[in-house]
């Protein structure tokens, strides 16, 4: 499998490059020249395989002209291997037709530890493979950055640089990042809000003081296409465990579109997919773009779902290459020009894109009535993203439609919101983050100032 940039200025290249490289170098974002297709026979084959091997027969494709497929699946059960749940994921019935897939019992308790934790293995197989020293850089608005550091932490051979929002993310968010006692991990709290640490980690890799080093500067952000394709896996998961229910709905609550991009991929796959319910907290760039086919950045608030965070949804740039039947050129142009001038979803699209995705959006009083009906219904507790995505399936879905909503983390990461829809309720962690609140913090606070960020990762990093 071969890759092309989504602005078809850069040279084509395969998977390492691509999980390597993170961005493209003119700016765009990896694809695949094709998407595998599987037949709904085949994939009803795969019933009783456990999760590991499933990802496995769903994701071969996208690396085996690098990796020999008995050491891809060594990689994928070690990946897998520091989740609590032994499915990995688990479905939770939360009334009739509608369900909670709960992608949060990795170890950073979010649904971004499924891909990471794989993201965290290639890479270190790869940098043995060639030996490179990789070095991670990302920005995150909580869940990733916890994410990509516990996946790569124990990898000799990586090092990793988080940037994030100072004082904008949870305190369970920011001792996940800052607490884990590792050398080859550096939280550095910026003086911004998501969007300027993303875009500060953009033009790093732009910068060419980057390009020409010993070491090999990689990204762990959603851009990267290891992580978009690792997502798809739990799509087909869920649809073989309700085989027999017929074409699924998924609720997805999305600020990057990273998570919703793979749903899309599973569909491309063709895995039968109904809908797409794609549900914002009051950050709602996504909720506009689906409900007047125009995106364009917003202002961002901040809310009691901060890993929504966001005024820019840098992986919905995939989704208006496949709008743009992959036409790189008129894509370049318009990415250029945004975000001064928003981008038109193409008429010839408008209505394929309005059958498939549905969108909802949720304020902070409406995501914490949410959680406290969920919880007087079922006795069932779900963090303020979860919410809005099951708020954004009642408010979508007819009743007799099955649904499936990603519980994306464990409330207990966002305690803030959980004291407010419940005061009396005692929040308790797992056991094994416990001791998360009892380590030292180590990290670094600096300025938004480009320079300065970049003089600290190359002096540290070379």
């Amino acid at each position: 499998m071969l890759y092309n940039s989504t602005r078809g200025e850069s040279p084509i290249v395969p998977f390492s490059e691509v999980l390597l490289g993170g961005l493209a170098p003119d700016g765009g974002l990896y694809m695949p020249q094709t998407f595998p297709k599987f037949s709904i026979e085949e994939i009803e084959s795969w019933s009783n395989l456990p999760f590991h091997q499933l990802a496995s027969k769903i994701l071969y494709t996208y690396v085996k002209s690098e990796i020999d497929e008995s050491i891809f699946l060594k990689l994928l059960e070690e990946a897998y291997s520091s989740f609590d749940e032994e499915d990995v994921v688990k479905l939770k019935e939360i009334e009739e037709n509608h369900w909670v897939l709960e992608l949060f019992h990795g170890p950073t308790l979010a649904f971004k530890d499924v891909a990471m934790q794989l993201l965290g293995v290639l890479l270190n197989h790869f940098a043995k493979e060639k030996g490179e020293k990789i070095v991670v850089l990302g920005a995150t608005s909580g869940d990733t950055g916890a994410a990509a550091i516990s996946a790569c932490a124990r990898h000799e051979n990586v090092e990793v640089y988080i940037l994030y929002p100072h004082e904008k993310v949870t305190e369970f968010q920011r001792k996940q990042m800052t607490t884990t006692q590792s050398k080859n991990v550096y939280p550095l709290a910026i003086e911004t809000d998501f969007d300027g640490c993303q875009n500060i980690v953009k033009k790093m890799f732009l910068d060419e003081d980057f390009k020409h080093t010993k070491v090999r500067f990689i990204a762990a952000n959603s851009i990267n296409w290891a992580r978009c394709m690792t997502q798809s896996v739990y799509f087909f998961w869920s649809y073989l465990r309700l085989k027999g229910k017929g074409d699924l709905t998924f609720s997805i609550p999305s600020g990057n579109f990273g998570h919703a991009y793979a749903g899309w991929t599973a569909k491309e796959m063709g895995l039968p997919i109904k809908r797409l319910i794609i549900a914002t907290n009051e950050n709602d760039v996504l909720h506009q773009t689906f409900s007047n086919n125009l995106y364009a950045k917003t202002n961002v608030v901040q809310t009691l779902a901060p890993s929504m965070d966001i005024s820019v949804a840098s992986n919905f740039e995939r989704l208006l290459y496949n709008l743009y039947d992959n036409d790189s050129s008129l894509l370049a142009k318009n990415m250029r020009a945004f975000p001064e001038k928003s981008i038109d979803i193409p008429d010839s699209k408008i209505d394929a894109v309005s059958n498939f995705f549905k969108s909802h959006c949720s304020n902070d009083q409406e995501i914490i009535k949410q959680i406290i009906n969920t919880h007087q219904k079922i006795g069932y507790l779900i963090d303020p993203h979860t919410a809005t995505g099951v708020r954004a399936s009642n408010e979508i879905s007819p009743s007799n439609e099955p649904v499936i909503t990603m519980g994306t983390a464990h409330p207990a990461k966002f305690s803030e919101a959980i004291e407010q829809a419940i005061p009396d309720y005692h929040l308790s962690l797992p056991k094994k983050v416990e001791k998360t609140f009892q380590q030292e913090e180590h990290f670094n606070i600096l300025a938004e100032n480009y320079e300065e960020i970049k003089s600290f990762v190359l002096s540290k990093a070379l």
